[in-house]
């Protein structure tokens, strides 16, 4: 029988359940979880439960660590596939998938994700459902609705007097469990800079500078002087996020009609400690990262400005284009001005 199609044996499931539970005190969840209950009992009449009652639907054992608590293992780079009951994607990773729905937009990352594991962070049922994985790991567990929240209890019946959500189904591949989160990122980051660009060091914590065109003119900019930039932002698998270039990001297909495309602004800083910034024209702050490049560079420049999501937009990330815990790459062109004040683009 297809799971999609078992309505009318669910149905009289759910009906046969309720009159044999006759609660004199109807709980909060009791129809949700005669429903969950049965759906379980007609598809997977036979599948193992977790403590707090999601059920396992499919396990392929790894052979790395032990996930274990968020204690052990606060965060985890891992793949996922959430379904409702009936089977309809919801969220995914894979880019396989949006281009079988028809919703592939190359606005949009896809790959493998941190999972911040620390109690706030993560639903009840996913936190449960990846604690007796081990890295290289597949599971995949219907967890009830009233486990969909990152608020924690103790016992499975506090999330059901607590709790309602949607029920889902995760699918989870574990690729790596990440005690220290900064040391990983730094760490991969070391490598990408040895396999790409050899010999070239960090000049700050997590921040690496590539000349790639010499100045036009090296004096310094005057303090708080006002000067252009042209700049294109990577993630480190090579996919553009933004540019002020519009040819560059219609070669990348994140162009926008509604954006118009041209040197940024930016005001320098008046001071030389790290709580001077550079502004935009807006008056807003950049990154840290692209604020480090900027001003340092002169007139006619070009360099790539590498670095940690430390100097960028950490665990949140930004958008659908830059997930957390993403280094970014930035080239820069410095055009700086002309003695009139117009853009020099004559490099």
């Amino acid at each position: 029988m297809k799971r999609t199609t078992a309505f009318a044996c669910l149905t009289a499931a759910i009906l046969l359940a309720g009159a044999c539970a006759q609660a004199p005190n109807p709980g909060k969840n009791d129809a949700t979880k005669r429903f969950f209950d049965a759906w379980t009992q007609i598809n997977y009449p036979n599948a193992p439960k977790t403590f707090l009652g999601s059920v396992i639907i499919e396990d392929k054992a790894g052979t790395g660590d032990l996930i274990g608590t968020s204690d052990d293992t606060p965060y985890v780079y891992c793949t996922y596939t959430s379904t409702d009951l009936n089977g309809n994607i919801i969220a995914y990773t894979d880019q396989k998938t949006a281009q079988q729905l028809g919703t592939f937009s190359a606005s949009t990352y896809y790959g493998p994700r941190i999972i911040n594991r620390i109690q706030g962070r993560t639903n009840a049922g996913v936190a449960e459902m990846m604690q007796t994985m081990r890295v290289g790991g597949t599971r995949t567990a219907a967890i009830p609705g009233w486990l969909m929240t990152s608020d924690y209890y103790e016992t499975p019946e506090a999330y059901l007097e607590n709790v309602s959500g949607t029920d889902a189904i995760y699918t989870f591949q574990i690729l790596e469990g990440i005690q220290d989160i900064t040391k990983w990122e730094i760490d991969s980051l070391v490598r990408y800079m040895t396999r790409h660009y050899p010999g070239v060091d960090s000049t700050a914590y997590g921040y690496y500078y590539i000349q790639t065109a010499e100045p036009l003119d090296t004096t310094a900019f005057e303090s708080g002087a006002t000067v252009y930039v042209d700049y294109t932002g990577r993630i480190l698998n090579g996919q553009v996020f933004d540019s002020t270039i519009e040819d560059t990001t219609k070669r990348y297909r994140i162009y926008s009609a509604s954006k118009t495309y041209e040197p940024m602004s930016v005001t320098l800083p008046t001071g030389d400690t790290e709580e001077d910034r550079v502004t935009t024209s807006s008056g807003s702050g950049l990154i840290d990262g692209f604020n480090l490049c900027v001003r340092n560079m002169r007139a006619g420049e070009k360099g790539l400005c590498i670095f940690y999501s430390g100097l960028g937009y950490g665990l949140s990330g930004s958008g659908e284009l830059i997930p957390g815990i993403s280094p970014l790459i930035f080239e820069i062109h410095m055009l700086g001005l002309n003695e009139d004040g117009s853009i020099d683009k004559d490099d």
